[in-house]
């Protein structure tokens, strides 16, 4: 009996020092669910796509921030959260692949805003707005779909709009390395060397309160998008030639 509450104590304090390992080498502000499912996919994406970020330094410890990249495939809201260690994101996701049942639950459980794409969504938008003033971070991808030649495409106007409404800063990134998008599914089993960059905060304080002018909107946009641009034309020059479909006059609710 001596023998079996021992080896119960010991049990507990690894599991003691297991705890506090993940803790200490993550990022204490997390929740402690969100925390280790975060090491799971950090432990994930280094085994299977030989991922690292480079520059997270340029990530704001604190205050509001909007996170935006290029869309290659299904598991880049994957790479942003594991390179963002000490912060939530919440991401804004098309309706309906939020309303697929078979992803519902993890997307709730995740708090992913969902953005309907056919009209006005005022309410996805009053909801990351509500997030962003109170110092939350989200993440967005403004092509507002996957690419699947590896283009940069049209950027919807909806970043924008959020950006100059909540006055946060937007942190560019550039995922290199990834496949042409294969599926949902497919696209996580595939073995790949990825790298997530990272720029220079942008901020807009230079157009604050003005949302309501559509030239300021494109203003912003064009901030945004010569954010992730430039990533990917200093860190992959092979692509810097390829085109970068225009920014054409899309109505601003869309995402």
């Amino acid at each position: 009996m001596g023998d079996y509450r021992l080896d119960l104590v010991s049990a507990g304090l690894l599991a003691g020092i297991g705890i506090t390992f993940l803790v200490r080498r993550s990022a204490p502000s997390l929740p402690l669910p969100f925390m280790l499912l975060r090491r799971f996919a950090a432990i994930y994406l280094a085994i299977v796509k030989s991922f690292h970020a480079v520059n997270s330094g340029y990530i704001p410890v604190a205050g509001p921030v909007i996170f935006v990249a290029n869309h290659t495939t299904a598991y880049d809201p994957v790479c942003l959260q594991v390179a963002c260690k000490n912060r939530c994101i919440r991401f804004m996701e098309a309706r309906e692949f939020y309303d697929k049942k078979a992803l519902n639950f993890i997307y709730r459980a995740l708090r992913v805003i969902p953005v309907n794409r056919t009209g006005n969504d005022t309410a996805s938008i009053r909801t990351a707005v509500r997030e962003l003033s109170n110092n939350g971070c989200i993440g967005i991808f403004p092509e507002g779909r996957i690419s699947d030649d590896g283009q940069i495409h049209e950027a919807r106007k909806g970043v924008a709009l959020l950006a100059l409404m909540s006055n946060a800063v937007v942190v560019p990134a550039y995922c290199r390395g990834t496949r042409p998008y294969s599926g949902m599914i497919a696209d996580f089993l595939l073995f790949d060397r990825v790298t997530l960059h990272f720029g220079p905060p942008i901020r807009f304080d230079d157009l604050a309160g003005q949302h309501g002018d559509k030239e300021i909107r494109e203003i912003a946009l064009k901030r945004v998008m010569d954010g992730i641009i430039a990533l990917r034309d200093n860190v992959d020059p092979q692509s810097a030639s390829r085109r970068l479909v225009g920014h054409d006059d899309t109505q601003l609710q869309h995402y």
